[in-house]
């Protein structure tokens, strides 16, 4: 089998001959089959998401890691057995549990995305079976009945069928496709049944030929963590640059070559928060399965966090507002005809699955007396726009009618006396309803001939179905204050009408032309200002989209074929139907699961998920890399020893925040949307950060320092309080933050959890091979008091810091503020 998008190859005449020896009465062999999987010619589409081995590589293979695999092999070759062993062990443990959890989150993704994979019924050696639309060949012969969608493009074999193209084209009128028509991949047959061969298959199909620039996955950075990125890497090269000029004092000192090694790897594995990234994706990735809970199955992780700042969703009318099928309005006869009804139930009994239309009338109307039946009639045709049904009644008086269906303007320029019906017509239309005409011809009409005049008998007006469910998105869309934006190749007063149906007030409506003539102010102008639009070309839906991301809007674009790529690309988050073109779910990030546009809109609330334990976890390691500097730049400061050891630091990392990392990564989430998230992170960070750097300093200068205790024992010391500050920052911000007396179950069990983590310190400081493996000194009853004493004034100080952390801020900074614009809901 070959990967997605390569080895598929094109229909040329070389392959005729072998193209003519398959039969449309057995299709393929299994032998055949074998032959063209073999040569690449299957109906793979473009992959979308990672594998295994590639979120294994994104998560081993980076930046900090090569540095520290370095510091740590230096380490080992210096003899420093211990801090190397220790420090590569907590790395490599925290790289693999975080890599284990995405990977488990991914594949139950991929689990939930099989949902939305469609299906074929293929004919190989004369018997039908249903395979998946992937495990289609090239000159496999398909049956295509209602309701299935065409999976390759071909020409039509045997039979007749009525389809969809709105996935292509964006109209949602269908047509009539005949033996020899071409069909393509992403349409949906609406009546009929055919057989049809696939011809060309996987990224030869014209859907993803229509943008070859698709098949490219759409990598969307999330706001939140671009913003970690940037703050990550200011943090990396001040700590390379600090790094570099403690390692270089220590030589300048001659406290040797190994000695400052461990300074250096202390500094870089404490100040740089290396587990945050890791645990952003583990919560992202337990965010994806919760919004995939909802029906919206995730394609690309981003993409969730990314929901948070949606303030603008757009969408097309078919598919979203409506459900693809049509329902019978009314019958409006005209005066004198209404005796005709059971002559039309019987036209609509004979006619029943031809068309869309057909069986909604047949649906709509019943079924007819007996004694009224077909004997002749003429199938519908998009070019003619008509059908013809010859009806006879046997009675004890036989008779025999002839009847025409089809579009108003078709039939009634064949009729006289047409007043009532057209006027009937002019006023369905501005209602946003469909109609067509029923007429009575003087005989059966010949179909390569011009219609016979006609006597008008009545119209029949029929509506989009609604989807009962859209009335619930639009009232959650407006406590969300998302603007929705109806974009659609349908007239805009259809739309609108069909949005009136539902009681939803319309913002203006514009039509595509009307759009075009505009110059680009006017045209940003009528854009944000308007709630529908019409008649869309999809480079003018593209054009929509920048000029809302152009006038600060964060946008999500629902589409469903291959006219909405090109706005799916544009968008901040591109959503795709699960029944659409498989170009569309190629470059979207979410598809919705049977084709639930609500199931978008809960799945957003459910994204607050990622903000609100992204924001717990960046706390928590934010105010490590603040304390890290802090201590680093006091002690050289007052000329003191390396706080601690490489191990020493690994142990108050693990306890304090890679062990929390992982719970606060599975622990549900705030009850409230956080905002202004990065405000919220550095005033807890910075007065946390320098409160613990100012006692656990004062600490050491006063063991080390002022009482002349050794530097083992400073360090012992330096680790507990770290440790046990750490845990107390653990418990403050997941267990007691926006906690309430109703779920008192959160702060006791956050409290639980780090009693447990202190109990293992405890155990580690009192053990005698750990003790000493750590390099850690037997603690007094004074010692352990003088932790207590250190961390409860940390608290102290912290707490009132955090009272005046803007003061505190400008102080350090000068004048800080968030830089650049800020798009959508979340800031």
């Amino acid at each position: 089998m070959t990967s997605p998008g390569e080895g598929t190859k094109p229909l040329t005449d070389a392959r005729a001959p072998l193209h003519s020896r398959v039969s449309d009465e057995l299709g393929l062999s299994e032998a055949e089959v074998a032959a063209r999987i073999r040569d690449g010619l299957t109906n793979v589409e473009p992959a979308n998401g990672d594998g295994d081995w590639a979120i294994v590589r994104r998560n081993v293979v980076s930046f900090f890691n090569v540095v520290l695999a370095v510091l740590i092999l230096a380490l080992l070759f210096t003899g420093e057995f211990r801090d190397g062993l220790l420090v590569g062990a907590v790395v490599i443990a925290n790289v693999a549990l975080a890599t284990v959890q995405e990977i488990v989150a991914t594949r139950r993704l991929r689990a939930l995305r099989a949902l939305t994979a469609p299906r074929a019924t293929v004919l190989r050696d004369g018997v039908e079976r249903e395979i998946e639309a992937s495990e289609v060949v090239l000159d496999d012969v398909l049956v295509l009945r209602r309701g299935d969608q065409v999976i390759a493009d071909g020409a039509i074999r045997s039979g007749s069928v009525e389809v969809d193209e709105a996935l292509l084209t964006g109209e949602s009128a269908s047509v009539r496709r005949q033996t020899g028509d071409e069909l393509r991949a992403g349409v949906f047959c609406v009546a009929g049944e055919c057989r049809y061969r696939a011809d060309r298959v996987g990224a030869e199909a014209y859907a993803l030929r229509l943008t070859s620039e698709a098949r490219d996955l759409v990598r969307r950075p999330s706001p939140l963590l671009q913003r970690f990125e940037r703050l990550l890497r200011a943090i990396l090269i001040a700590t390379g640059l600090l790094a570099t000029i403690l390692f270089i004092q220590f030589n300048v000192e001659n406290r040797g070559f190994a000695e400052s090694l461990k300074a250096t790897t202390a500094t870089v594995t404490t100040v740089v928060p290396v587990g945050l990234l890791l645990g952003i994706t583990v919560v992202t990735a337990v965010g994806a399965l919760r919004v995939s809970r909802s029906g919206a199955i995730v394609h690309d992780l981003n993409t969730v966090e990314a929901l948070n700042y949606v303030d603008v969703i757009a969408f097309d009318k078919t598919g979203t507002l409506t459900s693809n099928r049509l329902v019978l309005n009314g019958v409006h006869w005209s005066p004198g005809h209404e005796s005709d009804a059971d002559w039309l139930r019987a036209f609509a009994a004979a006619t029943a699955g031809e068309s869309g239309t057909s069986t909604a009338l047949a649906e709509g109307l019943g079924a007819p007396p007996p004694g009224l039946d077909a004997i002749d009639g003429v199938p519908f045709s998009s070019d003619r726009r008509w059908s013809a049904t010859l009806i006879e009644q046997r009675a004890a008086y036989p008779r025999r009618r002839a009847f025409v269906l089809g579009a108003p303007e078709t039939v009634l320029a064949a009729s006289a006396d047409a007043g009532e019906v057209a006027a009937a017509y002019s006023s369905a239309s501005r209602s946003g309803l469909r109609g067509v005409v029923i007429a009575e011809a003087p005989e059966l009409p010949d179909p390569a001939r011009p219609l016979p005049t006609l006597v008008p008998l009545a119209l029949i007006t029929f509506r989009d179905e609604l989807r009962g469910e859209v009335r619930e998105a639009f009232d959650l869309m407006e406590q969300l204050t998302i603007t929705p934006k109806v974009i659609s190749g349908d007239h805009p007063e259809t739309v609108a009408a069909l949005l009136g149906q539902l009681g939803i007030a319309v913002d203006g409506a514009v039509s595509g032309v009307d759009l075009e003539r505009l110059d680009d102010e006017d045209f940003d102008h009528v854009v944000e200002r308007t709630t529908v639009f019409g008649r869309i070309s999809p480079a003018l839906k593209r054009r929509i989209l920048d000029s809302l991301v152009r006038q600060g809007h964060y946008v999500a674009m629902v589409g469903d074929g291959a006219n909405d790529v090109l706005a799916l690309r544009a968008a901040d988050v591109a959503v795709a139907m699960a029944s659409g073109a498989a170009i569309a779910r190629g470059v979207a990030g979410i598809v919705l699961l049977n084709d639930s546009f609500t199931a978008l809109i809960r799945g957003t609330r459910e994204a607050t998920f990622i903000l609100g334990n992204t924001e717990r976890l960046a706390k928590l390691f934010v105010a490590k890399s603040v304390y890290a500097y802090v201590l680093i730049f006091a002690t050289n400061l007052l000329g003191l020893e390396f706080p601690f050891l490489p191990r020493q630091g690994s142990v108050f990392s693990t306890l304090s925040l890679g062990i929390p990392a992982l719970l606060v990564a599975f622990s549900a989430p705030p009850p409230r949307t956080p905002r202004k998230i990065l405000t919220r992170i550095v005033r807890f960070a910075l007065p946390a950060g320098i409160a613990v750097g100012v006692c656990t300093m004062a600490l050491q200068f006063t063991v080390e320092g002022l009482l002349g205790r050794s530097v083992e024992e400073a360090r012992t010391l330096v680790s507990l309080t770290l440790t046990v500050v750490g845990l107390a920052f653990f418990v403050q911000v997941v267990g007691l933050e926006d906690a309430t007396l109703r779920v008192p179950w959160r702060p006791i069990a956050t409290a639980i959890a780090a009693a447990t983590l202190g109990a293992i310190l405890v155990a580690l400081v009192r053990t005698t091979t750990t003790r000493e493996f750590f390099g850690f000194t037997n603690v007094s009853t004074i010692g352990w008091a003088s932790v207590v004493f250190a961390s409860v004034a940390a608290l102290v100080i912290q707490h009132l810091l955090s009272r005046h952390w803007r003061d505190l801020l400008r102080i350090i900074s000068g004048q800080w503020r968030e830089t650049g614009p800020q798009r959508g809901r979340t800031s």
